[in-house]
């Protein structure tokens, strides 16, 4: 088992997933009153599942059922294991009940930080930082 996820990991990173961050960079520091094409009121709602699947849907990949709700993202692609991460992977994270969906960009050297790409952060589209504990799924 360890050595398929070996495997796998190694594998070149697929076209879409490359694209979804590059397609999410393309929004980078947008503020969420700019955040209508989303279909949803930005500034009453937590959107980072909204932004996301409008990234996805855009890169030719299908979001999971309730897109919206961050936690849905549990059930995006396939699973991947924190240490195999790449730019573009979907990481879902935990800060008490709520949850949150963004776009892996990179760790801190220590691994302590997580580097994420997302909508929702702060008000707007852009790079945050987040414990890397709080992870509760990578998907690919």
């Amino acid at each position: 088992m360890v050595i398929l996820a070996v495997i796998l990991a190694l594998l070149p990173v697929p076209a879409a997933q490359a694209d979804m961050l590059s397609m999410a960079l393309k929004f980078n520091k947008m503020h969420e009153r700019s955040m209508s094409f989303l279909g949803i009121n930005a500034r009453r709602t937590s959107w980072c599942g909204a932004f996301l699947t409008y990234v996805a849907k855009h890169s030719s990949r299908q979001p999971p059922a309730n897109p919206n709700m961050a936690v849905s993202w549990i059930n995006f692609g396939r699973p991947v294991s924190p240490y195999f991460v790449r730019a573009g992977d979907v990481v879902v994270t935990r800060t008490g009940k709520r949850f949150h969906v963004s776009l892996f960009h990179h760790f801190d050297t220590g691994r302590r930080y997580v580097f994420l790409f997302g909508g929702n952060q702060s008000n707007r589209v852009q790079l945050s930082r987040y414990l890397a504990s709080s992870i509760v799924a990578v998907r690919r």
